[in-house]
């Protein structure tokens, strides 16, 4: 019988604490949640039996939040760690310390906690098995987040306007400067205006949409010269670019909030980032790999895990954890091949749902299958489609890549 997950809960305030036992009673077959009023109560706890999830509030009397889940990252590595903070807390905490564990801001629903604590859960299974653990381990190269990402991400934490310091960052830039014009004025994005200037670009098209870009582009960019085994780096650039934006066209049909629409369309544009890693550090496996994809034989990750132990979703999904993404966008980018796989997945799509449908809408409109299709098509593409009837997206399907622009099917 399966161990029920470990959620530790700390919070001075009793009221605060009964609160969440209720709302939370629901997952108490799965959970094992216990509860614990000031730093030392948790320590208590945690030495006699560690949990895998600990959530506690900012603000607490002695050991404040902050300080209790750094010393916890030092005793206990390997728990998954979420603060509960006021939004300008959240800002301040962000611009001195960076990506160190999860916030969510106060209040915080019921749903969106059971929803972070899920797939925190979700994730540390699939990340830190022991054997993919093992495997990467031994890779010999695993690359630092890309220069021109870093200070696009300190702009956007310490500017007050960041759209006016991204778009001077982004200005200086003269190679990603022009990548951004290209694209921004490619038949992927049907802009309506010809855009002559990276600041104009950076507004036209946001600031998680650039910041996606400029870590794609760095990361490319970064092995220009290396031996990858022939893997199409132009290709891969303006795939992952194309997947952005049908992903974001397939998660507004869905009705997805903002948050999720951008989180998706951010995933959904590095999905494929774990390719480098494979082939940076054995480019003749991966060749072999996407010979064999080729060749119709297998999918890709099918064929990179029989070869690797692993695919390179689940790679590229753990090189984004190690450079501080977001956790919706790790679990975007590692399930987006068979999100079911992931396990205990929630009743409502997923940024990988999401990415998922998106990268079948890319294939049904390369063979032209945009207003019907033979379900035997899906099938070969190796689609969810159990979890895919629970949204409808079997039927919806042709008509979200008839009326997506940034397909060949599609009207601008």
């Amino acid at each position: 019988m399966t161990q029920p997950v470990k959620i530790l809960f700390v919070d001075d305030d009793p009221l605060v604490l009964q609160g969440l036992r209720r709302a939370l009673y629901r997952q108490h077959k799965n959970w094992n949640m216990v509860f614990a009023e000031d730093a030392d109560t948790a320590f208590a706890i945690l030495n006699e039996e560690p949990a895998d999830v600990i959530v506690s509030d900012l603000r607490m009397p002695g050991m404040d939040g902050m300080q209790f889940l750094e010393r916890v990252a030092g005793l206990w590595p390997s728990a998954v760690r979420i603060i509960l903070t006021g939004q300008t807390e959240r800002e301040a905490l962000l611009r001195s310390i960076g990506p160190a564990p999860q916030f969510l801001s106060k209040p915080c629903s019921a749903e969106k906690l059971e929803d972070v604590i899920s797939r925190s859960i979700r994730l540390r299974n699939a990340i830190q098995d022991p054997d993919f653990l093992e495997r990467i381990g031994g890779m010999k190269s695993i690359p630092s987040p890309p220069d021109l990402y870093t200070r696009l991400m300190e702009a956007i934490r310490n500017d007050k306007t960041p759209i006016g310091a991204v778009g001077k960052i982004v200005s200086e830039d003269v190679s990603f400067s022009a990548r951004l014009l290209q694209i921004a004025n490619s038949p992927i994005f049907a802009l309506p205006i010809t855009i002559s200037d990276a600041s104009h670009a950076v507004r036209l098209l946001g600031i998680d949409t650039v910041r996606g870009l400029a870590l794609n582009y760095g990361l490319l960019s970064s092995v220009k010269g290396m031996d990858l085994g022939g893997l199409p780096i132009e290709e891969l650039w303006f795939e992952g670019v194309q997947c952005g934006a049908v992903t974001r066209h397939i998660a507004m049909n869905m009705r997805a909030t903002t948050e999720v629409v951008n989180e998706s369309a951010l995933a959904g544009m590095l999905h494929g980032i774990g390719q480098v890693l494979l082939a940076m550090n054995d480019p003749r496996r991966h060749r072999a790999a996407r010979a064999a994809a080729k060749a119709g034989q297998l999918q890709l990750c099918e064929a990179e895990k029989r070869l690797f132990g692993f695919n390179h979703s689940l790679a590229g999904g753990y090189l984004l954890q190690l450079w501080g993404l977001p956790e919706a966008i790790v679990e975007g980018v590692i399930g987006w091949p068979y999100p079911s796989k992931l396990g205990d997945m929630p009743a409502k799509a997923t940024t990988a749902d999401y990415i998922h449908i998106a990268r079948l809408a890319m294939k049904l409109d390369q063979k032209g299958s945009d207003l019907l299709y033979d379900p035997d098509d899906l099938i070969d593409l190796d689609a969810d489609l159990e979890r895919m009837a629970i949204f409808g997206a079997n039927t919806e399907l042709p008509k979200w890549i008839r009326n997506c622009p940034h397909l060949g099917h599609g009207t601008a």
